[in-house]
């Protein structure tokens, strides 16, 4: 297989990670030295042509081909196997509804989240137990996350200070992945990629424009259902970072899950209470700022601006509250994890190849 990228010949390992300092080609983190043995093992793999196009990436432009995305991936640590999910992701990150531009470039600072779900969670061995967002040691979660990174970085030129006005950035911006666990596993239920129009058998990245990542955790102590969701409810609708009508994740433990489902909480029945009570008052909203925006979901278009009563809402119906299992077992009523969105919206894709 013949590589087109550029070769350079550098006399050791040290030499190398000075290299990709000096040239910009790293987020800030060591990388793996890309070989011609390595790129190539992996494009093999995947069974793609290494010229072919994904898609050019925001706001720099590059061309994203086969070749220039095996090459972060090996840069990131990634086995050849990974090589299907990373370009799943792109392929979703590229999508228009995403609006990756947006969000690679905002003063908000978003992180693309990848949510990994369906056979490929324990096919590749991610980590969904006992922090599921750190990865914790576990290959797939760390090194998939930090491809999707670099190559938003080096081919999509999305740097703090030059494309990207992130004004605070978003820790997110190294790594950030999460794998939903399984059904076979103490998930009751359904899968996250069929919730948003996948078949249960199938695998899937799917892309959130994560703008927040806020841990609820509620007074210690015995609490009752209704002390949960008046908890969660007040966590997604506090004015710190109230989007109106915008899409929200919420990551509960599987214990939580669990209890809700016995008590006949399947997770649509559970989602659409959540969208009817997460709103403030247009008293409360008003005290926010402004009352002009380009955002044609600004709350000022929903609601009268005048009726202080009138409740402002906080998800924009069913399908802008994504629900998602993960994480370790714990207290049913803590350790959840609700997420806010910015600009684009969920992007589910299905990773289409043959196991090896």
């Amino acid at each position: 297989m013949r590589l087109r990228s550029k070769a350079y010949e550098v006399a050791d390992m040290a030499e190398f990670i000075e290299m990709v300092y000096a040239r910009g080609w790293t987020d800030g983190l060591p990388v793996f030295p890309p070989t011609d043995e390595q790129v190539t093992a992996m494009i093999e793999y995947a069974g793609r042509d290494p010229d072919e196009v994904i898609g050019v990436v925001p706001p720099g432009e590059g061309i994203a081909t086969v070749e220039k995305v095996a090459i972060n991936a090996v840069m990131a640590g990634c086995l050849p196997e990974y090589l299907p999910v990373v370009i799943t992701a792109v392929e979703a990150l590229l999508d228009p509804a995403f609006e990756l531009l947006r969000v690679q470039a905002t003063t908000a600072g978003p992180a693309p989240l990848a949510i990994i779900s369906g056979p490929v969670v324990k096919k590749l061995g991610f980590n969904y137990g006992a922090g599921a967002f750190t990865g914790t040691g576990h290959r797939p979660n760390s090194t998939i996350g930090r491809a999707i990174r670099l190559i938003l970085w080096n081919i999509g030129y999305g740097r703090p200070g030059q494309m990207s006005q992130a004004t605070m950035g978003h820790p997110g911006r190294y790594a950030y992945l999460v794998a939903e666990r399984p059904r076979d596993d103490g998930n009751p239920w359904e899968e996250f990629h069929v919730t948003n129009g996948l078949r249960a058998e199938d695998s899937a990245v799917s892309v959130f424009p994560s703008v927040t990542h806020d841990q609820i955790t509620p007074a210690i102590g015995t609490q009752t259902f209704e002390n949960s969701l008046y908890v969660i409810t007040d966590s997604i609708c506090h004015l710190g970072n109230f989007r109106a009508a915008s899409q929200k994740l919420l990551v509960l433990n599987p214990q939580a899950a669990a209890l809700l489902n016995e008590a006949g909480w399947t997770k649509t029945k559970f989602r659409d209470l959540l969208v009817a009570r997460c709103g403030r008052a247009v008293r409360d909203v008003k005290r926010t700022g402004g009352l002009s925006t380009t955002y044609k979901t600004h709350w000022t278009r929903l609601v009268d601006p005048t009726d202080d009563a009138a409740i402002v809402p906080a998800v924009a119906g069913p399908h802008g509250l994504q629900i998602l299992v993960s994480g370790g077992w714990g207290s049913a009523s803590s350790q959840s994890i609700w997420i806010n969105s910015v600009h684009g919206d969920l992007v589910t894709r299905k990773i289409d190849w043959t196991w090896k």
